[in-house]
């Protein structure tokens, strides 16, 4: 490689470009740049990028080279240049010449993008011959990674190969100064895919009652209080009317899903404003190509049924992310539920077939499309605490943006992830590329839908691992693959403990320096020492595991799992070990809270220690203390009590006395410092006696969690922090430790890119392996 000026007298130059710049309008942009330059040459896709050959007068090139860098299209990225001074070769035009399949590299893969402004307005324009067409898109919007088959990203390498243009749409692609020149998912309604709706037997509605496009039809079926299937760009989705309590509760019953908040699509910025309060930030990520769902504080008083977002105080609001949802919510104009289309438990339906088997109980009418879609794709989930973006569920319109780059020479890794909100992770050459979200493993079909993710995104990325990382839980549902995949590659199996991955995931999306402390706080996972684990702190060094060095006191776990989904009996094993402190307030409200045969059984199981077993769990002490605060009865979906209680004391006005905390006690116990929660609970308890409101303790509460992080960086010397598990989604309690960071002079990596919970597990488990390489 050769490092170039303006002052040498270059007449020919070849410039490699790695990142996403694919599906972006790159290679129209080099021409137009090339023509005006008067340099000859050409530029194509190669399996990681784009190949430039550029040759003119002396000092064009570079000029050339410069200003391409300055001018980038919208949604491109670069990652790489390479630039090398040649021997001229008599070029006499410049051309976009055929993408080279055999160049080798990292193919670096566009998301799904929302349509852009232009392509709104042709659609909603009658004089043009895409009005109210579907599946408009150019080279700066439409699908992208739902379906590329394969790289180089070509027309005949994604599932719009079947889709011969038009002339007209011919005419568009090879027009140079066209927006639709190479935009590999160009159509019309010529040419291109169509949309119809079906009843559940697969039989189609005819046009009547004044409707002439499938979105009338739709709107008409939902306003009738039905729910509608409908095929989207990544996998289907379940509609209802977010007005109709009937409805949203039906939706509830059918699809299984209890109390989990839903989202709400709006048709526009306005309706969003109405909807929630909304920081120039949260409006910003409403309106960007990414279009996700944005959790935002919702607004009192709102024309959303009490089913939508149940208990928290948060709505989960986007705006149309594809021409289809645009169409729909210009006939609607009302929020309008957006959920997966799939059943609890199971992958989202991406074939007409397979939703009219599997959701043939859960829709009233099916709202499908021909272009076939390559690998599911869900709606990704972001909010914003402090300023700052934080992903919660990464998918559409992020995945499967490279994450994380290390050095080139690292080994390939393939990282399986977590069995709850899995991803996966592939390493190759030093660039990490995520999957898209995949959901819980808990099935026999999601677990198809996740080996058939690790073979697509492997194949196409045509990475074959020197290591597979995954969970160290010795029941994880990813271990089967793990041994298969390691016997047939011939390569080792490397475990990673749950919360050291959340740590490291959170210091290598951030690039942190070491040494740090790292905090993984979560609901429970399997630790080394055989107990389970979830209040963590680790001392993390340059290279090797992170080493615990604190952990919360440990409490029974009575019942298990069952301990997840009754808060109730995480408070009745926290009591047990304040029997000698004092605490008339917090066993009367467990005499209120648990029937008293119930309550004898956990402490015979507890006495016996039979199924209790032992954690550090800080998303259990949550829901322990969300149970004394005032929440009754089961959770209706992981982190329900959690949620509630951060909804408590974020209700609270800014008006508590400086300090306002509970205080926690530390010591040493053998090789770890633990913390006590004991005198915070006994302090509870005072507070319970003296009536204190439950915004007032739930308040009290989130602020010794945040002394307390603090606490422990002091005693451990430590300025840099480094944050992991899904206690972190909590927005209150973030928005705490950024504060108290700045005032302390602290350096916080926080989940951003890449989401806290365990969505960004394999990218933790492929940095570990990187790591503790040995070759």
């Amino acid at each position: 490689m050769s490092t170039i000026t303006i002052e040498q007298a270059v007449s020919a130059l070849k410039i490699d470009i790695t990142g996403m710049v694919q599906g972006v309008g790159f290679r129209p942009h080099v021409y137009r740049l090339a023509s005006r330059f008067g340099l000859k040459g050409f530029v194509r896709n190669t399996e990681s990028g784009v190949e430039i050959r550029v040759e003119g007068d002396a000092g064009d090139a570079e000029r050339f080279f410069a200003e391409l860098m300055e001018s980038l299209p919208e949604h491109a990225r670069v990652y790489g240049t390479e630039q090398t001074v040649c021997e001229p070769a008599g070029y006499e035009e410049f051309l976009i010449l055929e993408s080279d399949p055999a160049s080798g590299g990292v193919p670096i893969m566009l998301p799904d993008l929302a349509p852009c402004p232009e392509c709104l307005r042709e659609m909603r324009d009658p004089s043009s011959r895409r009005y109210h067409y579907p599946f408009t898109n150019c080279t700066h919007c439409g699908p992208r990674y739902s379906i590329i088959e394969s790289m180089p990203y070509d027309r005949s390498g994604t599932s719009m190969k079947g889709f011969r243009m038009c002339p007209e749409c011919m005419k568009e692609y090879q027009d140079v100064g066209d927006r639709r020149f190479h935009a590999q998912p160009i159509a019309c309604p010529e040419c291109g895919p169509s949309m119809k709706v079906l009843f559940s037997d697969g039989s189609e509605l005819g046009f009547g009652h004044g409707f002439d496009t499938p979105a009338a039809q739709v709107a008409w079926v939902l306003a009738d209080g039905l729910i509608v299937a409908l095929m989207g760009v990544g996998g289907f989705q379940l509609l209802a009317d977010a007005a109709s309590e009937g409805a949203v509760r039906r939706l509830r019953k059918l699809k299984g899903r209890d109390a989990k908040p839903f989202a709400v699509m709006v048709p526009d910025m306005a309706a969003a404003e109405a909807l929630c309060h909304l920081t120039e930030e949260e409006k910003r990520l409403l309106a960007s190509p990414e279009a996700p769902i944005v959790l935002a504080v919702k607004r009192k008083n709102v024309d959303l049924a009490p089913s939508v977002c149940m208990f928290s105080r948060f709505a989960g609001i986007m705006l149309p992310s594809s021409p289809v949802h645009a169409l729909l919510m210009d006939m609607w104009r009302k929020p309008l539920v957006v959920t997966s289309g799939n059943l609890s438990g199971e992958p989202l339906c991406i074939s007409v077939e397979e939703a009219l088997q599997k959701l043939e109980n859960a829709a009233d009418v099916f709202f499908v499309h021909d272009r076939p879609i390559v690998r599911p794709v869900d709606d990704s989930v972001v909010r914003v605490a402090g300023g700052r973006t934080m992903m919660v569920r990464r998918a559409r319109g992020y995945a499967p943006r490279p994450v994380w780059r290390t050095a080139p020479e690292a080994p390939k890794v393939l990282a399986l992830g977590s069995g709850l909100k899995n991803t996966v992770c592939w390493l190759k050459d030093g660039v990490a590329v995520m999957s898209q979200h995949l959901g819980d493993l808990d099935s026999a079909a999601a677990l198809r839908a996740f080996e058939r993710t690790v073979e697509v995104l492997g194949n196409t990325l045509k990475a074959v691992p020197d290591v597979i990382a995954v969970d160290a839980h010795p029941d994880n549902p990813t271990a089967a693959l793990a041994r298969r995949l390691a016997r047939e590659w011939g390569v080792s199996v490397f475990p990673v403990q749950h919360h050291q991955a959340h740590v490291l995931a959170c210091a290598a999306e951030n690039g942190t320096p070491f040494p740090a402390l790292g905090v993984a706080w979560d609901g429970t996972g399997f630790g080394t020492d055989g107990t389970v684990w979830g209040g963590e702190f680790f001392i993390m060094e340059e290279q090797g595991a992170p080493k615990r060095v604190a952990r919360i006191r440990p409490f029974l776990l009575p019942g298990g799992d069952e301990a997840v989904k009754e808060p109730a009996r995480c408070a009745c094993a926290l009591a047990r070990q304040m029997a000698e402190w004092g605490t008339d307030g917090l066993f009367r409200r467990l005499e209120h809270g648990i029937p008293p045969r119930k309550r004898q059984a956990l402490e015979t199981m507890m006495e016996r220690h039979v199924h209790c077993p032992a954690t550090s769990s800080m998303g259990r002490l949550f829901d322990a203390v969300a149970f004394w605060c005032g929440f009754d009865g089961a959770a209706g979906c992981e982190g329900h009590a959690a949620m509630v209680l951060e909804s408590w004391a974020a209700s609270l006005p800014e008006d508590g006395p400086e300090g306002d905390s509970y205080e926690w006690v530390m010591h040493e116990e053998g090789s770890l410092l633990e913390l006590d929660w004991r005198p915070v609970l006994k302090a509870l308890n005072d507070d319970l006696l003296a009536g204190v409101s439950r915004c007032r303790m739930a308040r009290k509460f989130h602020e010794s969690l945040v002394n307390l992080v603090f606490d422990v960086a002091e005693r451990f010397s430590q300025d840099r922090l480094v944050l992991g598990g899904g206690c972190f989604q909590n927005a209150f309690l973030l928005e705490g430790l950024m504060g108290m960071a700045q005032s302390r002079a602290c350096v916080l990596s926080l989940p951003q890119r890449v989401p806290c919970n365990d969505g960004g597990i394999s990218l933790g488990q492929a940095a570990a392996a990187v790591r503790q390489w040995k070759g």
